[in-house]
């Protein structure tokens, strides 16, 4: 029982889809890496393998008094081909054969044997070459009448069937099959190796593993919708994740509100109202998930302030923008003090947030969320609204991550699946943990597993479709639902 409960838990350790895909990932170095082994067994085979070619010869054994009995016959030839094959692989017919031949040595095998159930006897000489064979043999059948009395004084041995220069080798070397077998057992323990190097290799691959290699707790664990990955494989038009769209999953729209909640809560006991969203790699999904809580805070009858840090690659624009639609004010240029807070923030009617997006891009975006200018624009903001979600920059291409910690009230970091090194995030939790902004947790997010491994959300089966969504409203601007921020 325990060792069942010991490999039970092993097996849970071991997630498969990420060996898989890492498999599949590096499925051109493992083909390749075939191929090339492939080619060098042929090459080898083909400079090591030497072809052999067989003659033989039958004799018919009978006793010289001319006895007619069968077994007589039968179990003089049984010693007679006992008696040869020690005589035939002996110094005294190696040294006849050579002197026969005219050469100082030879490379043959010479064998003798029955026939079952007759007094036949069949000698066999296996070489190199088919000329060697056919001349040993030869010079061996010379030599039977001078050999015999050796053998057995009442012995006779008859040429029934004269031996025949070998036509052909033994066996034919078959580069085809040995070229096939390499490369199936060379993709194979290359396809192991990579299977056990992402075993090995120290990333978040499930809540488990958050809690057993990171210093913080899980807020919670987004999966990653599988039929957008197909539509994106297939090229297809996909519709942006957000829990607002009416197409968007049931299982992913609970998970968000479930982790809200978890947000929310914490945020009533400490009075957390700028919530700072990071991640420590690009393209982990904090964009996403920062918007995706405003929603979701924002259909709690919350005011909320969706504000996007990135200034050097913003994002949230692509998420609640039209293709080609331009904002009227920027945030960037808000912190410039080219525009006012009214004409940059903008409230979507459709979605019930407020946003402040950007669409240049800022090489001194440190200095610009460090700024007083932004200190004030932060207070200000606290007053006019109950939530304030702020998407940073990825913690480890610049500081402006922590410089925006310092101005929140609760810091929540996006983990992806399977990305980044658990030594890496330890290092932006601690980094997190010194700035003023308490830091909550992390959020397993893109979650990928194989079917039927997934776990859906305690009371709720299956994946629910609230329909079809093809249009997004307009966004209005300079109102923040009957409050207005002071403008300077």
């Amino acid at each position: 029982m325990e060792n069942r409960q010991n490999t039970s838990s092993l097996l849970s350790q071991v997630d498969l889809y990420s060996m898989v895909r890492d498999v599949v990932r590096n499925l051109w170095v493992i083909l390749l890496a075939a191929v090339a082994v492939s080619l060098i067994v042929n090459m080898h085979a083909r400079t090591s393998y030497n072809n052999t070619y067989t003659t033989s010869a039958t004799f018919v054994v009978t006793s010289k008094t001319g006895s007619s009995y069968v077994y007589f016959n039968l179990s003089a030839a049984a010693r007679m081909a006992e008696s040869y094959t020690n005589l035939l692989n002996s110094s005294l017919l190696k040294k006849k054969v050579c002197e026969d031949l005219g050469v100082d040595s030879f490379d043959a095998v010479m064998s003798a044997g029955v026939i079952q159930d007759t007094n036949l006897m069949t000698l066999s000489v296996k070489a190199d070459s088919p000329k060697a064979a056919y001349g040993i043999i030869r010079s061996v059948i010379k030599s039977v009448s001078e050999l015999t009395p050796y053998v057995s004084d009442d012995m006779v041995m008859e040429v029934l069937q004269e031996p025949q220069v070998p036509t052909g080798a033994d066996a034919h070397f078959s580069a085809r099959g040995q070229m096939k077998r390499a490369f199936v057992m060379a993709a194979a323990l290359f396809a192991l190796a990579f299977a056990y190097l992402s075993y090995r290799k120290n990333t978040i691959k499930g809540e488990t593993d958050l809690e057993a290699k990171l210093d913080a707790k899980c807020l919670g664990v987004i999966y990653q919708d599988n039929r957008r990955v197909l539509d994106r494989l297939l090229r297809k038009k996909t519709n942006r994740m957000l829990v607002s769209e009416l197409n968007a999953d049931f299982e992913y729209v609970e998970r968000f509100k479930k982790i809200t909640t978890q947000i929310f809560s914490h945020g009533q006991k400490e009075g957390a109202r700028v919530i700072v969203v990071t991640s420590v790699r690009e393209h982990e999904g904090k964009s996403t998930f920062s918007a995706n809580l405003a929603l979701t805070l924002a259909q709690q009858s919350n005011e909320v302030l969706l504000m996007d840090g990135d200034l050097r690659r913003p994002t949230l624009n692509h998420l609640f923008l039209e293709p080609g639609e331009k904002l009227e004010a920027t945030f960037g240029e808000l912190l410039e003090g080219k525009t006012t807070p009214t004409k940059a923030i903008r409230y979507d009617e459709k979605r019930k947030v407020y946003l402040l997006l950007n669409q240049q891009e800022y090489g001194n975006s440190t200095d610009m969320v460090s700024s007083d200018h932004m200190k004030q624009l932060m207070e200000a903001c606290r007053s006019a609204f109950d939530y304030i979600i702020v998407d940073t920059p990825p913690m480890s291409l610049m500081a402006d991550a922590e410089a925006l910690a310092d101005l929140g009230d609760m810091s929540v970091l996006v983990v992806k699946y399977d990305t980044a090194l658990a030594e890496d995030i330890n290092d932006a939790i601690d980094s997190l943990r010194d700035c003023r902004a308490t830091f909550e947790g992390c959020v397993l997010n893109q979650v990928c597993t194989l079917p039927g491994q997934r776990q859906t959300v305690a009371g709720y089966g299956g994946y629910g479709r609230y329909g079809h969504y093809k249009h997004y409203g307009r966004y209005g601007g300079g109102y923040y639902g009957g409050k207005y921020l002071k403008e300077e």
